[in-house]
């Protein structure tokens, strides 16, 4: 692997659990990104005017160790396997003081028009560049708990209606959310679903029951998470989160996120494993029993990314 970003942990980026919040963890692999189109061959990628840029259909991410307000950190990576249009990259975000692998990144990239995202061929002098920095699969990214299945196609709000998915968020897409070419960047996609969840009821009653009362004693950890996405969105528009529990026992909860446009179209999916976060101890702990009952009854199997 060859390092692609160095930096830290602002405090700005951190969230009430104390650690970094998870969209920034794309954020920064977004960056190693920017500095692998520089490597092979693509330095305008994401400037204004450029006639094609990078952009992911899949990200997955595991979340291996915090990482508290003000650690330097740095992101090395690699190439897993290269398409006619697209590549595997694979990341990791390393804790630079001891070494330890705090997360790590699957993206598979296209190689698109910057406007429409419409995918093209490589140049050759690219797909060259990009076998040369060809890697074995790490370890650390293999998932433990999410599914392999393809993302689902055709998937609609009336669906989210049929299946009684709760609303957990919706808002707009900011200009400060989007790119150069008007388009959200990746980290909103994690973003714009942790905004929200808080509001997942069914998902998280531990942690929405601490917030009736005094609050921040315990919290919702995701420790996997996988996004597909559909359609990109751009400046302006609106987007409704649905979101169901998939599965649920005492250790780990999966839960399936669902973003649509106004019109009901998908724009992105999300599966994501968590855990309940006891604040105080910095361990997770347990669903009780009575916790267990109530997931039993609001578990939707049938639900997929």
């Amino acid at each position: 692997m060859i390092e692609l970003w160095r930096g830290c942990a602002n405090a700005w980026e951190c969230d009430e659990l104390g650690h970094l919040n998870v969209r920034f963890y794309i954020a920064k692999a977004w960056e190693a990104v920017g500095d692998l189109a520089d490597r092979i061959g693509m330095p305008h990628a994401f400037q204004s005017g450029s006639t094609s840029t990078l952009r992911p259909t899949n990200i997955t991410v595991r979340y291996l160790a915090e990482v508290r307000p003000g650690a330097p950190l740095f992101v090395s990576g690699g190439v897993t396997d290269v398409g006619d249009r697209s590549a595997e990259i694979c990341f990791l975000l390393n804790h630079a003081a001891n070494g330890r692998v705090a997360a790590g990144f699957r993206m598979t990239l296209g190689h698109c028009v910057p406007g429409s995202g419409q995918a093209f061929d490589w140049p050759l002098r690219c797909r060259r560049a990009l076998e040369a920095l060809t890697i074995d699969f790490p370890a650390e990214i293999r998932p433990r708990s999410l599914s392999s299945d393809r993302p689902a196609k055709g998937i609609r709000l009336a669906d989210a209606d049929r299946l009684g998915l709760a609303e957990i968020g919706r808002g707009r897409i900011n200009p400060e959310d989007c790119d150069t070419f008007g388009v959200m960047m990746p980290e909103h996609l994690q973003g714009k679903i942790s905004n929200s969840v808080a509001n997942f009821v069914s998902g998280f009653p531990e942690q929405f029951a601490d917030h009736a009362t005094s609050g921040g004693t315990v919290g919702g950890a995701l420790l996997e998470g996988r996004l597909a996405i559909r359609k990109w969105p751009s400046t302006g528009q609106g987007y409704v989160i649905r979101t169901g529990l998939k599965a649920a026992d005492r250790n780990v909860r999966t839960i399936v996120h669902w973003v649509f446009d106004r019109q009901g179209r998908l724009f992105w999916s999300m599966e994501g494993v968590a855990a309940i976060m006891d604040l105080k101890a910095r361990r997770l702990v347990k669903a009780d029993d009575d916790t267990l009952k109530a997931f039993a009854e609001d578990v939707r199997p049938e639900l997929t990314l």
